[in-house]
């Protein structure tokens, strides 16, 4: 019932108007980024998902594995009461972050300048500062080297962070409670419970997904990908593992030989 009203007009404004920040030309770097090579062009049989709702399916995944329909992050029947009851009366664009947190990183020696990033695990990375909104709750989430003590810029940026989230907020109803967060604290995880877990995925589709990963030195995306080492994908599936397991599939678009939007 969550989706009556506000999924079926997803499907008219994607991708043409999309909300969810994400990466750009995303299916030109998922070429770049695979060493296959196609002998001839691609029709839609090959494909088992419509290309152009790309972004409407990883809206549906994170929304399926979110705390209105998912297991996580937990909270009791009547927060979930009161989240989907807000979800039918919201306008579009609060339900998109309902479904999916916007996502915004800072990084320690550049500029003020936010930008959008996917609300994906991997975009936790040392160096950073994330913002996030998901309506309900504000996070500011330190990571570790921003914190290393004699740094300057950290304590400017976290009010710099606050006063950002503060101004997107400040005509809500009930007010978002703001969370500040530091790496490797035990309550950073009421972050990272909300993001795609796309540590779970190959490192090709990560890259693709994500082509900023692509700055990283080989020793920084192991020391990334090592955060979530403790990890079980049978509850909580990657995307693409999570598109898989529930897409119907033509006969050419097989998880062993066909092409997905992930790949």
């Amino acid at each position: 019932f969550l989706f009556n009203t506000h999924f079926q007009l997803l499907l008219y404004i994607f991708p043409s108007d999309s909300i969810l920040p994400s990466t750009e030309d995303e299916e030109s770097n998922i070429k770049n980024a695979s060493t296959t090579e196609q002998e001839q062009p691609l029709s839609a049989l090959d494909f088992a998902f419509p290309p152009e709702l790309s972004d409407a399916l990883r809206l549906l995944h994170h929304l399926r594995r979110g705390p209105m329909l998912g297991s996580g992050p937990l909270q009791s029947f009547d927060d979930r009461a009161i989240q989907r009851n807000l979800f039918l009366r919201l306008p579009l664009k609060d339900c998109i972050g309902m479904m999916a947190p916007f996502l915004w990183g800072l990084m320690i020696g550049g500029n003020f300048e936010f930008m959008p990033i996917p609300p994906e695990t991997l975009a936790l990375w040392d160096n950073s500062i994330i913002v996030a909104d998901d309506y309900r709750n504000l996070f500011v989430w330190s990571g570790r080297s921003t914190v290393s003590a004699g740094n300057p810029q950290h304590e400017i940026m976290i009010r710099s962070c606050e006063q950002f989230l503060m101004e997107r907020s400040k005509n809500r109803f009930p007010m978002p409670q703001l969370h500040i967060l530091r790496e490797g604290e035990s309550m950073s995880r009421r972050l990272t419970s909300r993001l795609a877990p796309s540590h779970g995925d190959s490192p090709e589709q990560q890259l693709a997904r994500f082509p900023a990963l692509g700055t990283l030195s080989e020793q920084e995306l192991i020391a990334l990908r090592y955060k979530f080492r403790f990890y079980d994908p049978s509850s909580d599936p990657s995307f693409r593992d999570w598109f898989w397991s529930v897409a119907g599939t033509t006969s050419k678009s097989r998880k062993s030989t066909g092409v997905s939007l992930c790949d």
